[in-house]
Formats: C-alpha cells, sequence, structure tokens
C-alpha cells in the first residue's frame, strides 16, 4: 500500500498525463469504468499499483468482432487485423507524443497499452 504522498503523486501525474494527451489532440475517456457501450478511446488511469497507466481502447464493435473470429480459430479474417493494426499503431503514437512532453514509458508484463513515469530531473 503506499504512503499518502506517493498517491498523491500519483493522482498529479495522472492529472497531467491526461491534460498532456488533451492538449496534444487526444479525446481521453473520462474516469471511471468503461463499458460495453463506450466508444473506445485513450484512457489514462491508475492501476493496483498506483501507477499511471495509458492505453488505446478500440470500440467495442471492433473489439467484439475482432474476438469472435478469434475464438473461432479465424486468425486471418480483416477484422482481427484491423483490431490489432489500430491498436499498435494508436498505442505507439500516444507512446510517441507522451516522449516528446518528457514521459517516460514502458509496456507491462500482459496486457496492453504502458506505464507512464514522470521526466527524470536533473541532478
Amino acid at each position: 500500500m503506499p504512503r499518502d504522498d506517493d498517491g498523491q503523486q500519483a493522482e498529479l501525474l495522472l492529472d497531467q498525463v491526461r491534460f498532456d494527451l488533451i492538449s496534444a489532440g487526444f479525446h481521453v475517456a473520462p474516469p471511471g469504468p468503461l463499458t460495453d457501450e463506450h466508444q473506445g478511446g485513450v484512457v489514462v488511469h491508475l492501476d493496483d499499483d498506483h501507477q499511471v497507466t495509458v492505453d488505446w481502447l478500440t470500440h467495442h464493435r471492433l473489439d467484439a468482432a475482432a474476438l469472435d473470429m478469434v475464438e473461432a480459430d479465424r486468425l486471418e479474417e480483416d477484422v482481427v487485423t484491423r483490431y490489432e493494426t489500430v491498436s499498435t499503431t494508436m498505442n505507439t503514437a500516444l507512446a510517441t507524443v507522451l516522449h516528446a512532453f518528457g514521459y517516460r514509458t514502458s509496456r507491462p508484463l500482459f496486457g496492453t497499452g504502458f506505464t507512464v513515469q514522470p521526466p527524470r530531473t536533473a541532478p
């Protein structure tokens, strides 16, 4: 469990990352649980370890269609390629923009998106 000041630092970083992504022109989904009707886009939230996590979510329609094809073992279908291409491309774009703002990013061991750390400070 993080100390209060660590939690406050994480919240400040979360707010700054959201602000910077919005400034860059991305529509950032509001905080809170996403529903099946969510239209997709950038999500920025604190994970269970109080780390800022950024991810691109496609619209539920594309998610569901791609998952149906994967479950049917039809991995060559266009919808699967579109889903993978969009997710990879948008997460790469997000990381590139965040790096331009000075943030450091890292990929999780499992899942998609990445965690964001504040810029390094000069000694």
